[in-house]
């Protein structure tokens, strides 16, 4: 059995190489933005000019490049889909 890549820690990996500005949104609508300085299997740190915040992954809808996009490592072979419908649960305002 192969391997897949792990997407999230690779994507985290790079923002935080990169020192990439950040916006995380979480599942309550919330809008954090700092950048990105650890993360382990529960939680990011993301620092900012007012300080450290940790966060826990759970509450967590999406972290987004300021910039629009990350620099990738290298592709994936793996389909984001998996196959099955893109559904989208609700709207970040």
């Amino acid at each position: 059995m192969t391997a897949l890549p792990d997407v999230q820690d690779d994507f985290l990996r790079i923002l935080i190489k990169n020192k990439t500005a950040v916006n995380v949104f979480l599942v309550s609508g919330i809008r954090l933005s700092g950048q990105l300085a650890a993360f382990d299997q529960f939680a990011v740190l993301l620092g900012s000019d007012s300080g450290s915040q940790l966060v826990f992954k759970h509450a967590i809808s999406t972290v987004l490049p300021v910039n629009g996009r990350a620099q990738a490592s290298e592709p994936t072979e793996v389909p984001v889909s998996g196959g099955k419908p893109n559904h989208v649960r609700g709207r970040v305002r």
